[in-house]
């Protein structure tokens, strides 16, 4: 699969591996056969025994020099002859080798002294031939190139795999070429295929192949290439990765073997397969053709057993189609658009029609292909891409599988476990896969898992690749029809661990024989019906096994017609046993009628775990299967689904992510909308977490529009798998209502699936996450430093967040309000304190009426809020009027639907004292921080105020505003009556470099209750705080009320420009964080005590008025709130008509010099008496001693002490 440095390029490596193979053991055969080529032999062990010749005169890894040729056919039969187009700059040589075993050297030449030393003529001195081009498609063809050579095969030549050395006579230029010679009328006992296919669809001659280079796909790769090319056999895509050892230990064994190129097995391979006991397919064999496919399972089907020693086998489908040189000669262009990548935009369909893409993929049904994925053929299906050199290992529980009879495994404890040799499990490999069409009573003989942390793990159908954990698995199995045995490696390089020969690059890599590995090889070869003559020394013969007879089962629990809760795991257990002479290899069972078959965990005791997801009647199916791959009788046990029970989940504890870790390693929030058929209560948070999601976890549950409902902190978690977080306090939830649940990724490496809402939901009633398009998106998200609101929505996909419902706490009894505060009757309320009611559950907020009236039955405007759950708070706009009685009335259903029959009613009288006042004070505390504390979008400069209302007379001494770090320059404050007169005004000094600043105005201005005014203050380069929405209702802070923002008059005022400005435009009801210092104490003191006095004496002729005041003195040292003053008029003659004047008492204070004036608004009638009396409030609004003055009108006023 992988398409990168897969080749070692140049160097004259023959020498170095001739040193390889001098320093390797050699094994002499177990028996000797009298005669190799007589009676009672067969080819294979006639041609070995040959001399070879040395590994000095033939191998090179790798092709090096400028010679470069090919072979007209991928293979030849036996007396045929074989064409070669070779260009050279140099004149060369035609070498001919058979490869085998030939007592270590590896190969034997096959042409003759004389054919070997023809020198053909060099034929070209700068480049070679051009060839033959297809831009569309990126093919090259150099088919146009001329035949230079020819080599007869000998009519009794052997057949097997043949490189052709082309090797320039300077020394300087070599380039091995492969061809296969076959023997069609073979009825040899083993039929080994060729991978050539994956050799062409790696070979980049003319500068692309099906990976990449200068093609037309988007990658640069071809959709296209040719057999008529020069080819580098290197790498380990070509022979010497992995067949080269395969084959020659074949051949050392003696073992019957013949050979056929994949063109052969595709085109023939329906006539040709059946002549043989077993097919072998080995080491790269990635590309494959439907008639390949097809011929292959019509062979098993037919009775052929197969083994597989391939990894990444069967992985892209291919087709054959004739040159393009003029010959049209048929099956020279392999063809594969690799469709698959279509889903990246990678690439176009094959316009044939047919699909090319991989065989695994679904999507190939949609070009009229059944669907047909490698398992179908192999067992296993591709997992592990390259390059990686894992090892097998064999757990000890694997140990008595007739397999591994006669090897050091079958010794092992349950607690040990075998190791084979470095690369064995590589550099591409396989898993089981259990899905609908894993062979039936497949048995895995060996398992081996690891972490796939280097992006090599697939994730899809072909396409993406990054970081998971695999398990490898040894797979055999039988046909179900013919009985035919099958044996899948799932491992390119298996062959690793049969023989010593050099691989494609011996200077870094050296194979190491495995007698285990070689007796198991051995053992499966027995088992499939064949044998070697000249088997090792250091291996044991073995047999065919006879056992026919499958195990029994039985199951121990549940019982027969047990009724079993929806999503709630059950455990099935039962015993195994095998009378047949073998041993139990697997016990499976299936829930779904037989569809798909699951491994139990134990063998002759075992047990499984079955989440049930469909209410109903429903069937578990139990078999075993021996280490023969007999199959036992089934056993089914009858049961019935019941509902879910909660507290319940929308995904079983057994569920596991598609894609474990997405590879995504940003900060995110993911989650998932859900609804619940049935109120009840979020306990909890739960998510599936991969290896990579690491950090500290945050667990939240939100309504569907973003307010957050509960959060809380993962702890104890895992490496991997489900974590659940429980919440402090469970929240109450309606039925039918969408909610999220999030958690929160700091490090990322969450799961996903993509595309898994898409079409349906999950869970069962009473709890389900929603289809996407059912309330929005589902599968939602947020990329951010911190927790928040997962409000992007993305296409179904299925993050792997879960909640916890508990419905046993959902009543269904209405509400009852069990506590109010002020309580019914009570009196001495304070006018500013909220009024609440406590219910006896959790109330829905939609449900909820809220209202308190005056005795008028006005109601008053105010906020109602949820403090808690079960708590409804009301808070008036504006303070309540001094004793006054208000009667408030509640209506609400909890939050499972139960509603209140009638509202609740009750009755409050307030304080008829207002209530203190500690000042200076503001409209916020100190503590008291903006959740956006600079705007950094608008650098502006701008005015920005608050409108605000005072409850009592006072003083505004000055302006406070939030700054944050951005809002530089030199800041105004101001204060505006509410139609923009300007009161007061001054500069901000000593600011610090955020938080809260204060400036104190030179002369403090006195305010009135109950009248608007707007306080502002100017930022000259804005980066000012700011929050939306905050004035939607009044904030009160006592006795500062910083007004709604309503149409009639707004708040959140602003105004661009240089300052000061008054701020008349306002948006969003946002909050600038602006507000007023406020005293209710005037700068005065307490009145000097003193005694009432009647003024006789008339030196003096005119009365109290303007030019003649009344003054006194307050002294220092108390503070006041008021200063006010009456006119009484005293009985007498002039009484009635002094009355009808309404002469009222006009005060002024000097604040400097502490002095009360009072005087007359108006003259009164000569003679009248009258009393003027001056009273001043404290700042709790107590009054103090009074100073009074009896007058008689047009008398002189005297001061008596």
């Amino acid at each position: 699969m992988n398409s990168w440095s897969r080749r070692l390029r140049g160097g004259r490596l023959a020498v170095v591996a001739a040193l390889i193979f001098a320093v390797l053991p050699q094994a002499v055969p177990a028996q000797a056969v009298t005669d190799p080529c007589g009676a009672g032999s067969n080819p294979i062990v006639c041609e070995n025994s040959k001399p070879g010749s040395p590994k000095s005169d033939w191998f090179s890894a790798n092709a090096y020099g400028d010679i470069k040729g090919f072979t007209t056919k991928e293979s030849v039969q036996a007396g045929e002859t074989v064409q070669f187009k070779v260009q050279s700059k140099t004149p060369y040589r035609i070498e001919i080798y058979r490869l085998g075993w030939y007592g270590g050297n590896g190969a034997r030449e096959i042409s003759t002294a004389a054919q070997a030393a023809v020198t053909y003529p060099a034929n070209y001195t700068t480049s070679p031939k051009s060839c033959t081009t297809k831009a569309a498609t990126g093919l090259v063809d150099c088919g146009n190139w001329p035949v230079t050579a020819g080599w007869t095969v000998p009519s009794d030549a052997v057949s097997g795999l043949y490189i052709a050395n082309l090797t320039q006579t300077d020394g300087d230029g070599l380039m091995p070429y492969p061809f296969v010679v076959r023997k069609d009328s073979s009825t040899s006992d083993i039929v080994v295929q060729t991978s050539d296919q994956t050799w062409q669809a790696y070979n980049d001659y003319g500068g692309q192949d099906l990976y990449g280079g200068t093609g037309p796909a988007p990658d640069g790769r071809a959709y296209e290439v040719s057999y008529n090319r020069p080819l580098d056999i290197g790498g380990d895509n070509g022979i010497y990765g992995s067949e080269f050892m395969m084959l020659s230990w074949l051949e050392r064994n003696g073992y019957d073997v013949s050979y056929l190129s994949g063109v052969d097995v595709s085109a023939n391979g329906s006539t040709l397969l059946k002549n043989h006991k077993v097919y072998l397919s080995s080491g790269h064999d990635e590309y494959w053709t439907q008639s390949q496919y097809s011929n292959v399972l019509a062979a098993r089907k037919a009775g052929v057993r197969e083994a597989f020693f391939s990894g990444n086998e069967v992985f892209w489908k291919t087709r054959l189609a004739p040159s393009i040189d003029g010959a049209n000669t048929a099956n020279r262009t392999l063809v594969c658009y690799k469709m698959t990548k279509m889903a990246q935009n990678n690439g176009i369909a094959d316009p044939s029609g047919i699909w090319t893409g991989t065989w695994m993929d679904p999507a190939s049904t949609q070009y009229g292909q059944a669907y047909q994925p490698p398992n179908i053929l192999t067992g296993s299906m591709f997992t592990v891409n390259g390059y990686r050199a894992d090892s097998i290992t064999v757990p000890g529980s694997y140990g008595k599988n007739r397999l591994w009879r006669g090897t050091s495994i079958a010794n092992l404890t349950p607690s040990q476990t075998a190791t084979f040799p470095a690369g064995t499990l590589g550099y591409e490999w396989d898993s089981d896969i259990t899905n609908g069409t894993r062979p039936a009573g497949a048995i895995d003989l060996s398992s081996t898992t690891v972490d796939i942390n280097d992006g090599k793990y697939r994730l899809d159908w072909g396409n993406t690749y990054g970081n998971g954990t695999a398990t490898h698995n040894l797979v055999a199995f039988r046909d179900q029809d013919s009985g035919a045995l099958v044996f899948g490696s799932g491992t390119v390089q298996w062959s690793w661990g049969l023989t010593n020969v050099p691989t494609y690059n011996p200077e870094d890599t050296v194979v190491t024989e495995d007698s285990r590995m070689q007796q198991a090889t051995l053992n499966l070869l027995a088992d499939m019906g064949v044998q070697p003559l000249t088997r090792q020394s250091n291996l044991v013969a073995a047999t065919a096994s006879t056992d026919t007879a499958g195990p029994a089962v039985t199951v121990s629990s549940p019982a027969s017609g047990a009724t079993l809760p929806a999503l709630k795991p059950v455990t099935i257990t039962g015993a195994a046993t095998d009378s047949g002479g073998g041993v139990v290899a697997r016990v499976e069972v299936s829930t779904d009628g037989g569809t798909t078959w699951n491994a139990a965990t134990g063998l002759t005791s075992w047990k499984y775990t079955w989440t049930p997801t469909v209410p109903g009647a429903a069937s578990i199916k139990v078999r075993a299967v021996d280490d023969s791959v007999n199959i036992g009788a089934v056993t089914t046990l009858p049961v019935t689904v019941g509902p879910q029970t909660c507290p319940c989940t929308v995904w079983p504890a057994s569920s596991v992510p598609g894609t474990v870790n997405a590879g995504d390693g940003s900060s995110v929030e993911l989650g998932v909308k859900f609804r619940t058929t049935v109120a009840g209560s979020i306990t909890g948070v739960r998510f599936y977490k991969s290896p990579a999601n690491t950090g500290t976890h945050t667990g939240s549950l939100w309504t569907a529009s973003g307010t957050r409902l509960a959060t809380g902190t993962f702890t104890g978690e895992t490496a991997s798998g489900w974590q659940q977080l429980n919440f402090a306090t469970p929240v109450a939830v309606k039925a039918n209502t969408t909610y999220v649940a999030s958690y929160f990724a700091p490090n990322g490496g969450y799961s996903y699936d993509g595309g898994y809402f898409t079409d349906s939901g999950a869970g069962l009633a009473p709890l389900t996450a929603l289809k996407s398009g059912t309330d929005g998106g589902n599968g939602v998200y947020r990329y951010s430093s911190t927790s928040a609101f997962p409000s992007s929505q993305s296409t179904g996909s299925n993050y792997w967040v879960d909640v916890v419902l508990d419905t046993a706490t959902a009543s269904t009894a209405p509400p009852t309000v069990t506590a109010t505060s002020p309580t019914s009757g009570a009196t001495g309320t304070a006018i500013t304190a909220p009024v609440s009611a406590t219910f006896s559950s959790s109330i829905d907020s939609d449900s909820l009426t809220f209202t308190v009236k005056d005795p008028d039955g006005t109601a008053v405007p105010g906020s109602v809020t949820l403090p808690a759950a079960n708590k409804a708070t009301f808070t008036p706009s504006t303070q309540l009027a001094l004793h006054t009685t208000y009667t408030a009335t509640v209506q609400a259903s909890d939050v499972w639907g139960n509603a209140m029959a009638d509202p609740v009613t009750w009755s409050f009288t307030t304080s008829s004292t207002p209530p203190a006042v500690t000042c200076p004070c503001t409209l916020w505390n100190a503590n008291t921080v903006p959740a956006n504390p600079d705007m950094t979008s608008d650098t502006n400069s701008v005015e920005l105020g608050t409108r605000f209302t005072s409850s009592t007379a006072g003083w505004i001494t000055g302006v406070t505003f939030y700054k944050g770090t951005g809002n530089t320059g030199t800041h105004t404050g101001s204060l505006w009556t509410d139609d923009g007169t300007l009161l007061a005004g001054g500069t901000f000094t000593g600011e610090t470099a955020s938080g809260w600043q204060t400036l104190t105005f030179a002369t403090p201005v006195a305010v009135t209750a109950g009248t608007p005014y707007v306080v502002s203050y100017h930022a000259p380069n804005g980066n000012y705080a700011v929050d939306g929405g905050y004035f939607t209702a009044a904030h009160q802070s006592y006795p500062l009320t910083a007004t709604a923002d309503t149409t009639a008059h707004h708040n959140g005022l602003y105004r661009y420009g240089a300052g000061p400005l008054f701020p008349n435009s306002s948006y969003g009801s946002a909050n600038y964080w602006v507000g007023p210092v406020f005293t209710a104490d005037d700068p005065g003191a307490a009145l000097a005590p003193a005694t009432a006095s009647e003024v006789t004496t008339s030196s003096v002729t005119h009365t109290a008025d303007a030019a003649s005041p009344l003054v006194t003195t307050v002294p220092a040292g108390t503070a006041l709130s008021s200063v006010t003053a009456t006119v009484t008029v005293l009985p007498g003659p002039q009484a009635a008509a002094a009355r009808k004047l309404h002469v009222t008492a006009v005060t002024s204070y000097d604040r400097a010099t502490r002095k009360v004036s009072v005087h007359l608004s108006a003259p009164l009638p000569d003679g009248t008496r009258f009393k003027v009396t001056v009273t001043a409030l404290d700042k709790h609004r107590h009054p103090v001693t009074s100073r009074s003055w009896t007058l008689t009108g047009k008398t002189v006023r005297t001061k008596k002490n």
